[in-house]
């Protein structure tokens, strides 16, 4: 699946790349830059919005509906002054970050490309993919592989 992330992020490519599996999900590439990732797994950007207390939960309904079916609920969030260009960016960053740590530790499941298909938020916030690997490959070094012996930490006396 990595190859395949990786060659339609080099070719430019628009669309959706279904990785199933469990627990599966999608990421959404315009121009082969991450525009969105979602997996059950990771909470999404509404969640984190009503979670956070960032928005409350009929805010989040009203702009998903109006931006919905034209991709356009990241541009409603900032038309409507709900976020600041800078705070959606970090947002949808964070959401693509966990999703796509999810999913390419599933690097055996079955994957296929839809092209064309966008996912709701739109594109306000690409991420590249190279950026993207260096983040996820961090975060991977950080989290105890369970196949992986832990480093042991011995306090030292004075």
């Amino acid at each position: 699946m990595r190859r395949l992330l990786t060659e339609l992020g080099e070719s430019g490519r628009t669309g959706a790349l279904h990785v199933g599996g469990a627990p599966g999900g999608v990421l959404y590439l315009i121009a082969g830059r991450i525009s969105y990732a979602a997996t059950a797994a990771s909470p999404g950007l509404g969640e984190r919005l009503i979670s956070s207390g960032r928005l409350a939960p009929q805010t989040w309904r009203a702009v998903h509906a109006e931006g919905r079916g034209s991709h356009r609920v990241g541009r409603v969030l900032l038309r409507d002054g709900w976020l600041g260009r800078h705070e959606l960016a970090l947002r949808v960053m964070a959401v693509i970050v966990d999703a796509t740590h999810v999913l390419l530790q599933q690097a055996d499941a079955p994957a296929r490309f839809a092209p064309g298909e966008r996912h709701w938020i739109g594109d306000v916030a690409g991420v590249e993919l190279g950026a993207l690997g260096h983040l996820t490959a961090a975060r991977l070094r950080a989290v105890p592989h369970p196949r992986r012996p832990r480093k042991r930490v011995t306090a030292t006396r004075p």
